[in-house]
């Protein structure tokens, strides 16, 4: 193999491996977006357990942060995806600019934040925050 070979497929290489430290750090975003809309849930529960009378409004106030989260981390998966594929354009040798992080032409490709949000691998965590959120907060409030 050339020289010029050589060099050209190190660039790719280190490409590659900026890619993967993008799509990484997408997903570890997504990770900390649960763990706080967790968070939120479990500090509302216990807010509303230990005052003396629990108001609704705790409950909402968490739920709005909750949601924001949830249509975050579809983002998150958005750019991630598009990132995705970026990289596979990369792997495969296509005609992309050495080191271009630029995944924008790939996001039309990609379903939207409001699909991505109702896909199972998103939904699911949250919608299961969301009710026993709901859940134990109508305990609360009929003092079981």
């Amino acid at each position: 193999m050339s020289s010029n070979g050589d060099h050209c497929e190190s660039i790719r290489i280190a490409h590659l491996t900026m890619l993967q430290g993008v799509i990484s750090r997408m997903g570890s975003n997504s990770f900390t977006l649960k763990a706080l809309s967790a968070t939120f849930g479990s500090a509302a529960v216990a807010v509303m357990a230990t005052v003396d009378k629990p108001s609704l409004y705790y409950a909402v106030a968490a739920i709005v942060p909750m949601i924001i989260f949830w249509l975050m981390d579809a983002q998150y998966l958005r750019y991630e995806r598009a990132y995705r594929r970026l990289y596979d354009h990369v792997r495969k040798g296509e005609e992309i600019e050495a080191y271009s992080l630029e995944a924008t032409p790939f996001m039309q490709d990609t379903a939207s934040v409001l699909r991505l949000a109702c896909s199972w691998s998103v939904s699911w965590f949250y919608l299961a925050i969301l009710l026993s959120l709901g859940a134990v907060a109508l305990l609360i409030f009929n003092g079981v």
